[in-house]
């Protein structure tokens, strides 16, 4: 591949590089010295030496050089890139010795809807006194995932609806009092904890699910709004303008299909505006963004009409519909075989793009997240090897993460193996290149009990334990631990931390900034120089965290303040 200019992170960013590359110290939360905890840590093996259950480099190398090669095409699903991906874990498995996961079949079908953005989308906002076209995508990017070639609205009135959400367990409701039937809503991304900074609301800085983008298209779903705009902010999102244009803006969505011909269920149009335009825009409405905004973060707020402002929008897109495969290899288990974990990690990236210049761009995703699909592979060899376990493991390797987590998403709505007797997931990926580390990150520190097994496993092996340090991005909601947790299995999610047990430590922060930089650019490459400390390291903790759970009685429970207790409390039921 030649050289080329890196492209913008994507709305679904790498755990591990954003706690690297995340704002400055004074600006991250800390976690208190409490929750972390200390172990004496023991000389370290070589980065080149097997870890103590044998894992070495070559293998894990292996694997990732394959699945991260050009012959794979950046793994897009629907692709040949795919067919030679689900061809070779579903043979790497066979060779182990696992036996299919569903069935008699080794993969799970999962339908979706391709959605290409086809020429640039219309706006209009108009009111008495007058109109204007707003620019898109300098401070408007707007689409549609409903699955229809061309979505049109006209006349939607435009509500300012505060943060947008309705949380019982909270005590908010943001739509209270007012029908949001054909409106177009516009909305704050994060959630009001975050927002006043208090630590009684919410989770205080640490964003909920009600902050995700996600949440608020999914609740102007529900709600029958025509449109649903959100407000950008850079601390809020945790991530630029940049993004919002160039991944929501240019790139294909894909959408679970539900059959539905006639349309998915989805918000006719979803968007976002940046916070200079929200701020024009309901100055032109005789309101003050910053006031509302304010407002907006105290209980009892309720939605505000921005004049009599009205939103024309029509979008155009080209629709594909398809078929990828979940990978699905089962381990069975000795004693208590009706009882499962699951390993999940996913196996797409983004795979190809044009050049201005007319060549090729391939996406690789060697470290995303060719790195998580080795390393899934290398435990459930050693299973196998080690004559298994109790319970039974499912391993799973996933398609469409990229896309909004939807063959785990896909998965949990259709378990090929009951919820009831579901233990954990524990969720594989991006695992870093780096020199090994004495910590060690979990993403939704306090979440589950899951914490509580990870903690004993780390402090054999000499490492710390602490959350990850990034509460404000919401970062257990953007990988596939999440479509668990929303079904009520407990969800874990860990890797490398911050702590370089060698070297200039501003070397090893040199050298993540690095990584940040390929990420999601064809620059995400395997190549022979990679440090692999890190990742044996990860590979081991992985490895003694799954066999823990494969061999215990625990069933591991949500954490009293975690928002997925409850359905957590029904699963088994």
């Amino acid at each position: 591949m030649s050289a080329h200019k890196p492209t913008a992170l994507s709305l679904a960013l790498l755990p591990w590089l954003l706690v690297a590359c995340g704002p400055p110290a004074s600006q991250q939360v800390v976690a208190p010295t409490a929750d972390v905890v200390a172990a004496p840590a023991p000389p370290m093996p070589a980065a080149d030496s097997p870890t103590p259950s044998g894992f070495t480099r070559d293998e894990l190398a292996r694997h990732i050089r394959i699945l991260a090669s050009d012959d794979f095409g950046g793994r897009q699903p629907g692709s040949e890139g795919e067919a030679r991906t689900v061809g070779y874990l579903t043979q790497a498995f066979k060779d182990i010795g696992l036996v299919a996961g569903n069935g008699e079949s080794w993969t799970q079908s999962v339908p979706y809807v391709q959605i290409t953005p086809a020429g640039a989308p219309t706006l209009r906002i108009h009111g008495a006194d007058g109109s204007l076209a707003p620019a898109v995508p300098a401070d408007f990017v707007v689409g549609s995932r409903t699955g229809l070639e061309t979505v049109s609205i006209t006349d939607a009135a435009l509500v300012f609806a505060g943060y947008g959400v309705t949380a019982p367990e909270q005590q908010w409701d943001d739509y209270a009092g007012w029908d949001a039937t054909d409106k177009a809503v516009v909305v704050l991304v994060n959630d009001p904890g975050f927002g006043s900074g208090r630590t009684d609301r919410f989770k205080g800085t640490e964003m909920t699910y009600y902050g995700r983008w996600t949440y608020k298209y999914e609740e102007c779903a529900r709600r029958g709004a025509a449109a649903c705009l959100i407000v950008h902010e850079d601390e809020a999102a945790s991530y630029g303008w940049n993004v919002v244009e160039t991944s929501f803006g240019a790139r294909a969505q894909f959408v679970l299909d539900h059959g539905d011909a006639g349309g998915l269920p989805s918000v006719p149009v979803v968007g976002w505006l940046t916070t200079a335009a929200a701020r024009d825009l309901f100055a032109r409405a005789g309101q003050d963004f910053d006031t509302l905004k304010a407002a907006a973060h105290a209980p009892g707020f309720r939605a505000v009409p921005l004049g009599d402002l009205k939103l024309d929008a029509t979008v155009n897109s080209a629709i594909e519909r398809g078929r990828s495969d979940n990978v699905l290899a089962a381990l069975p288990g000795n004693s208590r075989p009706d009882e499962w974990v699951v390993v999940t990690g996913h196996w797409d990236h983004l795979g190809t793009a044009q050049r201005a210049d007319g060549g090729t761009d391939i996406y690789n995703g060697a470290i995303d997240n060719a790195s998580g699909l080795a390393v899934m592979i290398e435990i459930a060899g050693a299973l196998h090897a080690e004559g298994g376990a109790a319970r039974s493991v499912l391993f799973l390797a996933v398609t469409l993460e990229e896309s909004g987590l939807l063959g785990s998403r896909h998965y949990a709505a259709n378990p090929v193996l009951p919820l009831r007797q579901t233990v954990a997931n524990v969720n594989i990926d991006g695992l870093l290149p780096i020199a090994a580390t004495g910590n060690v990150f979990i993403i939704g520190y306090g979440q589950s009990e899951l914490d509580d097994i990870v903690r004993e496993q780390a402090q054999a092996l000499g490492r710390t334990v602490a959350p990850n340090p990034r509460l404000a991005a919401g970062l257990f909601y953007r990988s596939d631990q999440f479509a668990f947790a929303q079904v009520g299995v407990p969800g874990l999610f860990m890797g490398p931390g911050d702590q370089p047990l060698e070297g200039d430590p501003t070397t090893a922060a040199q050298a993540r900034d690095a990584l940040a930089a390929r990420y999601h650019t064809p620059d995400d490459t395997f190549s022979d120089d990679w440090a692999f400390g890190a990742l044996l390291q990860d590979v081991e903790l992985h490895h003694r965290v799954i066999r823990a759970l494969a061999d215990g009685h625990m069933w591991p429970q949500w954490g009293q303040d975690s928002e997925f207790r409850a359905v957590g409390e029904t699963r088994r039921h």
